[in-house]
Parts: structure tokens; C-alpha cells; sequence
């Protein structure tokens, strides 16, 4: 049996991307002619775009997720190209193109407007487009995003949603240095994830409030409530939050004046090791 034969479909559209790297077009035609006869077309690209996500290979997932789009469009199969575009936003961003990644989950929003009513696709949408503003810089669309993905999951009663989307809203107060709703939001994250019982959650939004307290130059008691977010953080062990923590924790020091302390935390912040995505020459970023 050839190597062609025993290959799976993804395989083959892996090797059909490593082949085609100079012409993404012919890549999508090639992978298009994998389609079985009378088979759905945007589908199949959608299916074997999101395989590519799922192994990073980003480049190519979104070239297959752009002619899919257009296709799902041509046959007004709204649903689909709505939930296809939110998909396609974040990865852009990840991809490093952020405004790319905005057109794309804007699109989505504007879609999923046309559509029954869906808290989670629209959470999802606007969650990610406050990321993506906060990310350029657009602080006054980010807190529009937010609010909007913060009342949804209240209508949802989605107790996490809240949370994470308190926690955007107090990054984007801090960035327009409005402290007092910083802090708000920061403590409201905070009472809620004690309220849910969500012990990683209450650390995040400690150092949230930590953070706040930092900005305005109470250092002494931002390092408390590092401290208490290491603590929390303890109960239930999630590497990057104790190396985000011992990292602020290392600024604060700075800010005082303690650089011993300083080092310690950010040695602290390195020992955690958290793990690096290895990837091999021919994947795409």
C-alpha cells in the first residue's frame, strides 16, 4: 500500500500545506478536489480548517476557513458562517493579526444579529472582540465588548462568564486609569468567583485586585493580596497564574525598592517552567 493510500484525510491535507506554502490557492484547491463527489464543499473545508487549528498550523486553517465563509455565505447558511467567523477571529489574533482577527469577529457579530438569539455565541463574540480592542488599544470598543459579553452571561446565569468578564472590564479601567471602577469590577470578580466556589478564579481576580492596588501606589498592600492569590492558587495548582503572580509580585517589590525580594520572585516566576509549544520546521505559526 502506498504512503498516499495509508495516509488519513488530515494527513493528507497536512502534506497538501507543506507542498503548497508559496500558493495558498493552490492549497485550497487542492484540498477541495480531497471533497467527495456531491459531497458539501464548505463543510469539508471547514472540518479540515479546524484540524489545522487544532495542531496550530494556523496559516492554512484560516485559508480554508476564508473560502468556507464565503461559501457557507453563498448558500446564506447564516448560522454556520457566524459561528465559523467568531472561530476565525481569535486565531487571527493569535496569529498576530489582531486587526484581521477584529474584521473577522466583527463580521461574526454582525451575522449572529440576524440570528435567533444565542448567549453563547454572542459571548463568545463579544468576549473576544474586548480582547482584541484591548490589544490595539481601542479601550472605549473593548469596554463596549465587555459590558455586552458581561450582561449576557448575567441573562445566562453563567457564573464564570461574569467572572472573566469582570476581569476584562477591570483590566480596561486600569489602562484608562479609572482606579475606583477598576477596583469595583476587580472585587465584584472576586465576591462572585467566592460566591461559585471557583478557588482559581478567586486567585485570578486577587491579583486583579492586587494589580489595582499596585497601580495606585499602595504597594504594600498589593503584595498582601498577591500573597493571598498564591494561597488560593495553592488549593487547586494552575501553573500560570503562580508564575503571573510571582511575577507582579517581583514589580511591586521593584516599586519598593526591595530588589532582593525582587529577584526572588521573579526567579520564583521562571522556576514555575511552564511549557513551550515545540514546533517543527514545517508547521505553520
Amino acid at each position: 500500500m502506498s504512503d498516499r493510500n495509508s495516509q488519513t484525510i488530515e494527513e493528507r491535507v497536512v502534506a497538501l500545506l507543506k507542498a503548497n506554502r508559496k500558493d495558498l490557492r493552490a492549497f485550497v484547491r487542492a484540498v477541495e478536489a480531497l471533497v467527495p463527489p456531491d459531497g458539501d464543499v464548505a463543510g469539508f473545508l471547514d472540518e479540515m480548517g479546524a484540524s489545522l487549528a487544532s495542531e496550530d498550523r494556523t496559516i492554512g486553517a484560516l485559508e480554508l476557513w476564508d473560502k468556507a465563509a464565503k461559501m457557507y455565505e453563498e448558500q446564506t447558511r447564516l448560522d454556520e458562517v457566524a459561528q465559523l467567523y467568531a472561530n476565525m477571529g481569535p486565531i487571527a489574533a493569535q496569529a498576530g493579526d489582531i486587526p484581521r482577527g477584529i474584521r473577522f469577529s466583527a463580521k461574526a457579530e454582525e451575522l449572529a444579529a440576524q440570528l435567533e438569539p444565542d448567549p453563547e455565541l454572542v459571548y463568545h463574540i463579544s468576549s473576544d472582540l474586548g480582547a482584541m480592542y484591548a490589544e490595539v488599544g481601542n479601550w472605549e470598543k473593548a469596554m463596549y465588548e465587555d459590558s455586552r459579553a458581561l450582561e449576557v452571561s448575567r441573562a445566562a446565569d453563567d457564573c464564570a462568564g461574569q467572572i472573566n468578564a469582570l476581569l476584562a472590564l477591570a483590566q480596561v479601567s486600569l489602562a484608562r486609569q479609572d482606579l475606583a471602577s477598576a477596583r469595583s469590577e476587580a472585587m465584584g470578580a472576586f465576591s462572585l468567583a467566592h460566591l461559585c466556589g471557583d478557588t482559581l478564579l478567586q486567585a485570578e481576580a486577587m491579583r486583579s485586585v492586587g494589580d489595582v492596588s499596585e497601580a495606585a501606589g499602595e504597594h504594600e498592600q498589593a503584595m498582601r493580596q498577591y500573597e493571598q492569590g498564591l494561597l488560593l492558587e495553592a488549593a487547586s495548582p494552575d501553573p500560570e497564574i503562580r508564575a503571573q503572580l510571582h511575577f507582579v509580585m517581583s514589580m511591586a517589590c521593584d516599586a519598593m525598592g526591595d530588589a532582593a525580594r525582587a529577584a526572588q520572585e521573579r526567579n520564583l516566576a521562571e522556576a514555575v517552567g511552564l511549557p513551550t509549544d515545540a514546533e517543527d520546521d514545517d508547521s505553520d505559526a
